[in-house]
């Protein structure tokens, strides 16, 4: 199992519109950019890197919220997923690679929110 701690940030829902040059772009927010950035250097422990299986049958993402806020837990996944592929554990995070992705809403859990990520 592998455990993201934290509240997971909605990469979908935290871009900035700026400007370079004349032409304006989106950029990840400041906070998303700074959880990402964290947790690639966690997933790059080799002890983590043994976990992820090369056949993936499936990806179970188990969540537990810090607060009782509504999210969209297929946006929270999308952020896990890029940050997989980003960090090498996931060569893409198509339905070839991924066959079956379940996601479970587990409760709130104030002082200890997390994902927690099995592979069959």
């Amino acid at each position: 199992m592998i455990v993201l701690f934290g509240r997971i940030p909605s990469k979908k829902n935290s871009k900035i519109m700026t400007c370079r040059g004349n032409r304006p772009i989106l950029i990840s927010s400041p906070a998303y950019a700074t959880w990402h950035e964290t947790q690639m250097w966690i997933l790059k422990d080799h002890k983590i890197r043994k976990q992820v299986p090369k056949t993936i049958k499936s990806m179970k993402l188990n969540f537990y919220a810090p607060d009782s806020r509504k999210t969209d837990l297929t946006n929270k996944t999308e952020s896990i997923m890029d940050l997989f592929v980003d960090a090498g554990l996931l060569k893409d995070d198509n339905w070839y690679i991924i066959p079956q992705l379940i996601l479970n809403f587990c409760g709130v859990d104030r002082t200890n929110p997390r994902v927690e990520i099995t592979f069959d």
